[in-house]
């Protein structure tokens, strides 16, 4: 399945036992042998989940959290504009972000199962452990106390799989200290088409993925 530039698709993050845990939504710049890249523009929808009252348990153990009570709400993306390449088969994306005033600002490499596709976006189990990336050279570990937690829980991963996770993180870590693709400079001066506003989330961001009942016109916002 291949996605067109312009296309809005989601991005939806599942928790370990399958559930939602959140959607983001950007449209398509371009879907090829690189990858899956998708431009995510500060202020477009997203959904959060939230608690009873409210309140946003982003902040939580995902161990507490899927043990509460909680629910899918409206949020905002921000407040970065940011450009996620999603190579082929990896178990990476790769997050280029800017501030509107700012610029360029880093590197974010979120460490993540492989997407799976399906006709209104992609799919994503994400592995906790994130690295962060600098143009100045720094560099730091993201949410190491979480992946650390989760390790060995019987819904998330066990220690083999933590090193894989650990190792990937590791090898792009090397190539950002080599100043090697991705982290060349490529994609620093992207520049969306001018007519694409923040996106809204479409209607089809809950859509079970195996859902056969809808032809492509139903994914056109």
């Amino acid at each position: 399945m291949i996605f067109e530039r312009g296309q809005t698709i989601v991005r939806r993050h599942l928790y370990p036992d399958g559930r939602v845990g959140s959607v983001l939504c950007g449209r398509v710049v371009s879907d090829d042998e690189r990858g899956l890249a998708l431009w995510i523009d500060a202020g477009s929808q997203a959904m959060r989940r939230v608690d009873t009252a409210g309140q946003p348990t982003r902040q939580l153990s995902l161990l507490t959290e899927l043990r509460m009570t909680t629910m899918l709400t409206l949020s905002t993306w921000q407040p970065f504009r940011t450009l996620m390449l999603m190579p082929p088969g990896a178990a990476h994306s790769i997050w280029w972000s800017w501030r509107t005033e700012a610029g360029f600002t880093h590197w974010y490499v979120n460490l993540e199962r492989p997407i799976t596709r399906w006709a209104g976006g992609v799919d994503v189990y994400d592995q906790e452990l994130d690295l962060l990336v600098y143009p100045d050279g720094r560099w730091s570990w993201k949410d190491e106390d979480a992946f650390a937690e989760y390790t060995g829980e019987p819904a998330f991963w066990d220690e083999a799989e933590a090193a894989g996770v650990r190792a990937e993180g590791e090898r792009l870590l090397a190539l950002a200290r080599a100043g090697a693709a991705p982290f060349d400079g490529r994609w620093i001066d992207f520049q969306p088409d001018p007519e694409w506003r923040p996106t809204v989330m479409p209607h089809w961001w809950e859509l079970p993925a195996d859902a056969t009942c809808w032809g492509p016109d139903y994914f056109r916002p």
